[in-house]
Protein backbone atom coordinates (compact mmCIF):
# COMPACT_ATOMS: atom_id res chain seq x y z
CA UNK A 1 0.00 0.00 0.00
CA UNK A 2 1.18 3.50 -0.97
CA UNK A 3 0.96 6.55 1.11
CA UNK A 4 1.77 9.90 -0.97
CA UNK A 5 2.51 12.85 1.71
CA UNK A 6 3.57 16.27 1.76
CA UNK A 7 5.26 17.09 4.65
CA UNK A 8 5.29 20.55 5.35
CA UNK A 9 6.61 22.10 8.64
CA UNK A 10 3.22 23.32 9.75
CA UNK A 11 0.88 20.17 8.65
CA UNK A 12 1.43 16.97 7.12
CA UNK A 13 -1.24 16.15 4.27
CA UNK A 14 -1.71 12.62 2.99
CA UNK A 15 -3.17 11.08 0.16
CA UNK A 16 -3.90 7.22 -0.50
CA UNK A 17 -6.20 4.89 -2.32
CA UNK A 18 -8.64 3.02 -0.48
CA UNK A 19 -11.39 0.79 -2.06
CA UNK A 20 -10.68 2.66 -5.02
CA UNK A 21 -11.53 6.03 -3.38
CA UNK A 22 -9.09 8.76 -2.75
CA UNK A 23 -8.39 10.12 0.49
CA UNK A 24 -6.87 12.75 2.05
CA UNK A 25 -5.70 13.75 5.48
CA UNK A 26 -4.54 16.64 7.29
CA UNK A 27 -2.64 16.08 10.43
CA UNK A 28 -0.69 19.28 12.31
CA UNK A 29 2.24 19.20 13.78
CA UNK A 30 3.15 20.31 17.42
CA UNK A 31 5.49 17.96 19.27
CA UNK A 32 7.00 18.24 22.59
CA UNK A 33 9.93 16.46 24.26
CA UNK A 34 9.12 13.75 26.70
CA UNK A 35 5.70 11.87 27.35
CA UNK A 36 2.54 13.59 28.39
CA UNK A 37 0.38 12.03 30.89
CA UNK A 38 -3.59 11.00 30.60
CA UNK A 39 -6.38 10.67 32.19
CA UNK A 40 -8.76 7.44 33.10
CA UNK A 41 -7.91 5.00 30.07
CA UNK A 42 -6.98 6.60 27.31
CA UNK A 43 -3.14 6.89 26.35
CA UNK A 44 -2.03 10.02 25.15
CA UNK A 45 0.29 9.54 21.35
CA UNK A 46 3.63 9.53 23.26
CA UNK A 47 6.34 8.18 20.67
CA UNK A 48 9.99 7.15 20.95
CA UNK A 49 12.78 7.35 18.41
CA UNK A 50 16.45 6.74 18.70
CA UNK A 51 15.79 6.58 22.32
CA UNK A 52 13.66 9.94 22.48
CA UNK A 53 10.96 10.33 23.46
CA UNK A 54 8.31 13.10 22.25
CA UNK A 55 4.06 13.46 23.07
CA UNK A 56 2.12 15.10 20.03
CA UNK A 57 0.64 18.29 22.02
CA UNK A 58 -1.45 20.86 20.60
CA UNK A 59 -1.68 23.59 23.41
CA UNK A 60 1.75 23.23 24.52
CA UNK A 61 4.03 26.47 24.93
CA UNK A 62 6.90 24.06 24.56
CA UNK A 63 6.10 22.47 21.04
CA UNK A 64 8.98 21.87 18.96
CA UNK A 65 9.78 24.66 15.97
CA UNK A 66 9.40 22.78 13.02
CA UNK A 67 10.13 26.12 10.65
CA UNK A 68 13.21 25.87 9.49
CA UNK A 69 14.71 23.46 6.67
CA UNK A 70 16.76 21.07 8.75
CA UNK A 71 13.22 20.07 9.89
CA UNK A 72 12.73 18.04 6.27
CA UNK A 73 15.82 15.38 7.88
CA UNK A 74 14.96 15.79 11.53
CA UNK A 75 12.63 12.87 14.08
CA UNK A 76 10.06 15.23 14.63
CA UNK A 77 9.65 15.03 10.63
CA UNK A 78 9.63 10.99 10.77
CA UNK A 79 6.95 11.36 13.80
CA UNK A 80 4.46 13.93 12.45
CA UNK A 81 4.24 11.36 9.49
CA UNK A 82 3.73 8.55 11.98
CA UNK A 83 1.22 10.43 13.67
CA UNK A 84 -0.48 11.45 10.50
CA UNK A 85 -0.86 7.70 9.01
CA UNK A 86 -2.14 6.53 12.55
CA UNK A 87 -5.02 8.94 11.92
CA UNK A 88 -6.45 7.20 8.97
CA UNK A 89 -8.26 4.53 9.11
CA UNK A 90 -5.50 1.87 7.88
CA UNK A 91 -4.39 -0.93 10.38
CA UNK A 92 -0.55 -0.04 10.67
CA UNK A 93 0.80 -2.20 8.03
CA UNK A 94 4.13 -2.44 5.49
CA UNK A 95 3.76 0.40 3.60
CA UNK A 96 5.46 2.71 0.75
CA UNK A 97 5.58 6.05 1.16
CA UNK A 98 6.06 8.71 -1.30
CA UNK A 99 7.37 12.70 0.26
CA UNK A 100 8.66 15.83 -0.87
CA UNK A 101 11.43 17.79 -0.20
CA UNK A 102 11.72 21.70 -1.36
CA UNK A 103 12.83 22.61 -4.13
CA UNK A 104 16.11 24.40 -2.58
CA UNK A 105 16.95 21.11 -1.13
CA UNK A 106 16.05 18.91 -4.03
CA UNK A 107 17.80 20.44 -6.64
CA UNK A 108 21.73 21.56 -6.18
CA UNK A 109 23.61 24.20 -8.01
CA UNK A 110 23.31 23.31 -11.27
CA UNK A 111 19.35 22.70 -10.91
CA UNK A 112 19.73 18.56 -10.89
CA UNK A 113 18.47 16.17 -8.10
CA UNK A 114 20.67 16.33 -5.10
CA UNK A 115 21.50 12.87 -4.67
CA UNK A 116 22.96 13.75 -0.89
CA UNK A 117 19.95 15.62 -0.33
CA UNK A 118 17.45 12.94 -1.34
CA UNK A 119 19.09 9.82 0.26
CA UNK A 120 19.44 11.78 3.27
CA UNK A 121 16.05 12.54 3.66
CA UNK A 122 14.99 8.68 2.00
CA UNK A 123 17.45 7.24 5.43
CA UNK A 124 15.56 9.58 7.87
CA UNK A 125 12.20 8.40 7.03
CA UNK A 126 12.78 4.71 7.43
CA UNK A 127 13.59 5.18 11.05
CA UNK A 128 11.50 2.96 13.20
CA UNK A 129 8.88 5.06 15.35
CA UNK A 130 7.26 2.99 18.89
CA UNK A 131 3.52 4.30 19.71
CA UNK A 132 3.16 3.96 22.83
CA UNK A 133 0.38 1.26 23.67
CA UNK A 134 0.06 0.45 20.12
CA UNK A 135 1.47 -0.88 16.71
CA UNK A 136 3.02 1.77 13.98
CA UNK A 137 3.47 1.43 9.98
CA UNK A 138 6.87 0.19 8.56
CA UNK A 139 7.58 2.39 5.98
CA UNK A 140 9.67 0.38 3.01
CA UNK A 141 10.49 1.87 -0.10
CA UNK A 142 10.56 6.05 0.33
CA UNK A 143 10.40 7.94 -2.69
CA UNK A 144 11.09 11.75 -2.67
CA UNK A 145 9.56 14.51 -5.50
CA UNK A 146 10.20 17.98 -5.68
CA UNK A 147 7.64 20.56 -3.81
CA UNK A 148 5.35 22.43 -6.47
CA UNK A 149 5.57 21.10 -9.21
CA UNK A 150 3.39 17.96 -8.76
CA UNK A 151 0.56 20.11 -8.11
CA UNK A 152 0.39 21.51 -11.47
CA UNK A 153 0.05 18.00 -13.16
CA UNK A 154 -3.99 17.72 -13.63
CA UNK A 155 -3.77 21.74 -15.33
CA UNK A 156 -0.20 20.75 -17.38
CA UNK A 157 -1.66 17.35 -18.67
CA UNK A 158 -4.27 19.68 -20.92
CA UNK A 159 -3.07 22.10 -21.66
CA UNK A 160 -0.99 22.64 -25.14
CA UNK A 161 2.77 22.86 -26.24
CA UNK A 162 2.58 26.51 -26.39
CA UNK A 163 1.79 26.97 -23.38
CA UNK A 164 3.18 27.22 -19.85
CA UNK A 165 2.01 27.01 -16.18
CA UNK A 166 3.84 29.23 -13.48
CA UNK A 167 3.32 26.99 -9.62
CA UNK A 168 3.28 29.55 -6.73
CA UNK A 169 4.03 27.22 -3.59
CA UNK A 170 3.58 29.03 -0.38
CA UNK A 171 4.40 26.84 2.61
CA UNK A 172 4.85 27.74 5.99
CA UNK A 173 8.41 27.46 5.89
CA UNK A 174 9.32 28.45 2.11
CA UNK A 175 8.32 29.90 -1.06
CA UNK A 176 8.40 27.17 -4.09
CA UNK A 177 8.06 28.95 -7.85
CA UNK A 178 8.01 26.30 -10.47
CA UNK A 179 7.59 27.25 -14.36
CA UNK A 180 6.67 24.39 -16.46
CA UNK A 181 5.90 23.62 -19.95
CA UNK A 182 2.70 22.17 -20.92
CA UNK A 183 2.24 18.57 -21.23
CA UNK A 184 5.05 18.05 -18.47
CA UNK A 185 7.80 18.59 -21.40
CA UNK A 186 10.03 20.40 -18.78
CA UNK A 187 11.06 22.75 -16.30
CA UNK A 188 11.91 26.18 -17.58
CA UNK A 189 12.77 27.88 -14.43
CA UNK A 190 12.69 27.44 -10.64
CA UNK A 191 12.88 29.63 -7.40
CA UNK A 192 13.31 28.59 -4.03
CA UNK A 193 13.37 31.07 -1.04
CA UNK A 194 13.78 29.20 2.01
CA UNK A 195 13.24 32.06 4.37
CA UNK A 196 9.41 33.35 2.89
CA UNK A 197 6.85 31.76 4.37
CA UNK A 198 3.65 32.05 6.62
CA UNK A 199 6.04 31.55 9.12
CA UNK A 200 6.51 35.27 8.46
CA UNK A 201 3.05 36.24 10.33
CA UNK A 202 3.15 33.18 12.33
CA UNK A 203 6.19 34.54 14.62
CA UNK A 204 5.22 37.76 14.71
CA UNK A 205 2.14 36.45 16.54
CA UNK A 206 4.55 34.35 18.65
CA UNK A 207 6.73 37.12 19.47
CA UNK A 208 3.55 39.88 20.51
CA UNK A 209 1.91 37.38 22.26
CA UNK A 210 4.70 36.41 24.51
CA UNK A 211 5.08 38.98 26.85
CA UNK A 212 1.94 37.69 28.84
CA UNK A 213 1.40 34.26 30.05
CA UNK A 214 -1.79 33.91 29.84
CA UNK A 215 -1.75 34.13 26.15
CA UNK A 216 1.67 32.87 24.60
CA UNK A 217 1.04 30.28 21.85
CA UNK A 218 2.93 27.78 19.78
CA UNK A 219 3.26 27.68 16.20
CA UNK A 220 -0.20 25.27 15.87
CA UNK A 221 -2.28 27.77 17.89
CA UNK A 222 -0.37 30.85 15.83
CA UNK A 223 -1.18 29.54 12.23
CA UNK A 224 -5.20 29.32 13.79
CA UNK A 225 -5.45 32.88 14.62
CA UNK A 226 -4.22 33.73 10.76
CA UNK A 227 -6.33 31.02 9.66
CA UNK A 228 -9.07 32.82 11.58
CA UNK A 229 -7.75 36.08 10.85
CA UNK A 230 -11.02 37.81 9.67
CA UNK A 231 -13.37 36.23 12.56
CA UNK A 232 -13.36 38.67 15.19
CA UNK A 233 -15.39 36.28 17.68
CA UNK A 234 -12.74 33.47 17.32
CA UNK A 235 -9.94 35.67 17.91
CA UNK A 236 -11.61 37.12 21.32
CA UNK A 237 -12.12 33.95 22.83
CA UNK A 238 -8.32 33.06 22.04
CA UNK A 239 -6.73 35.96 23.09
CA UNK A 240 -8.39 36.41 26.83
CA UNK A 241 -6.00 40.06 27.23
CA UNK A 242 -8.61 42.30 25.47
CA UNK A 243 -6.07 44.66 25.55
CA UNK A 244 -3.77 42.77 23.02
CA UNK A 245 -6.56 41.87 20.70
CA UNK A 246 -6.83 45.28 18.39
CA UNK A 247 -2.77 44.86 18.26
CA UNK A 248 -2.70 41.17 17.00
CA UNK A 249 -5.17 41.93 14.46
CA UNK A 250 -2.61 45.11 13.34
CA UNK A 251 0.40 42.73 13.54
CA UNK A 252 -1.40 40.20 11.15
CA UNK A 253 -2.69 42.82 8.53
CA UNK A 254 0.73 44.29 8.34
CA UNK A 255 2.55 41.15 8.09
CA UNK A 256 0.26 39.98 5.73
CA UNK A 257 0.92 42.67 3.31
CA UNK A 258 5.01 41.92 3.62
CA UNK A 259 4.48 38.17 2.91
CA UNK A 260 2.40 38.90 0.00
CA UNK A 261 5.12 42.02 -0.97
CA UNK A 262 7.54 39.51 -0.84
CA UNK A 263 5.91 36.92 -3.18
CA UNK A 264 4.99 39.75 -5.62
CA UNK A 265 8.47 40.35 -6.25
CA UNK A 266 10.15 36.93 -6.40
CA UNK A 267 7.75 36.69 -9.34
CA UNK A 268 9.43 39.38 -11.10
CA UNK A 269 11.77 36.57 -11.97
CA UNK A 270 9.76 34.94 -14.27
CA UNK A 271 8.15 35.61 -17.71
CA UNK A 272 6.60 34.29 -20.45
CA UNK A 273 4.23 31.81 -19.19
CA UNK A 274 0.07 31.73 -19.88
CA UNK A 275 -1.26 30.09 -16.67
CA UNK A 276 -1.04 30.63 -13.53
CA UNK A 277 -1.73 28.22 -10.33
CA UNK A 278 -1.32 29.19 -6.52
CA UNK A 279 -1.28 26.16 -3.83
CA UNK A 280 0.10 25.88 -0.42
CA UNK A 281 -1.01 26.72 3.12
CA UNK A 282 -0.31 30.51 2.21
CA UNK A 283 -2.85 30.06 -1.10
CA UNK A 284 -5.39 31.96 0.46
CA UNK A 285 -3.34 34.71 2.11
CA UNK A 286 -1.66 36.09 -1.35
CA UNK A 287 -3.45 34.55 -4.42
CA UNK A 288 -5.85 37.98 -5.03
CA UNK A 289 -3.37 40.13 -4.97
CA UNK A 290 -0.85 38.00 -7.32
CA UNK A 291 -4.17 37.66 -9.87
CA UNK A 292 -4.59 41.45 -9.33
CA UNK A 293 -1.21 42.54 -10.15
CA UNK A 294 -0.87 40.19 -12.88
CA UNK A 295 -3.67 40.42 -14.51
CA UNK A 296 -4.05 37.29 -16.14
CA UNK A 297 -8.12 36.04 -17.16
CA UNK A 298 -9.92 34.11 -15.17
CA UNK A 299 -9.54 30.75 -17.04
CA UNK A 300 -6.01 30.89 -16.97
CA UNK A 301 -5.64 31.20 -12.93
CA UNK A 302 -6.10 28.65 -10.74
CA UNK A 303 -6.76 28.58 -7.02
CA UNK A 304 -8.60 25.30 -5.19
CA UNK A 305 -11.06 25.49 -2.37
CA UNK A 306 -8.35 23.40 -0.35
CA UNK A 307 -4.82 24.71 -1.71
CA UNK A 308 -3.20 22.50 0.98
CA UNK A 309 -3.94 19.34 -0.66
CA UNK A 310 -2.71 20.16 -4.23
CA UNK A 311 0.75 19.21 -4.00
CA UNK A 312 -0.35 15.35 -2.51
CA UNK A 313 -3.06 15.05 -4.90
CA UNK A 314 -0.95 16.09 -7.51
CA UNK A 315 1.43 13.55 -6.76
CA UNK A 316 -0.85 10.97 -6.65
CA UNK A 317 -2.52 12.11 -9.82
CA UNK A 318 0.89 11.86 -11.38
CA UNK A 319 2.49 8.33 -9.69
CA UNK A 320 -1.00 6.40 -8.34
Amino acid sequence: MRFFIDDGSTNIKLAWVENKEVKTLISANSFKPEWSLGLGNSLPPNYEIEGEKYSFDPLSYDAITTRETRYQYSDINVLAIHHALLQTSIEPKDIDVIVTLPLSEYLDTNNQPNKENIEKKKNNIKKPVIFQGGNTFKINKVTVLPESIPAGFDVLTKLDDEDSLLIIDLGGTTLDISHVSGKMKGIIKVWCDSKTGVSIITQSLIDKLSSSSNTKVNSLQSDQLIINRSNHEFLKKRIPDAEKLDSIITTISEKEKILTKKVIDSLERFSGYTHVMCVGGGADIVAKEIKNRINIPDDRFFKSENPQLDLVLGMLAMKG
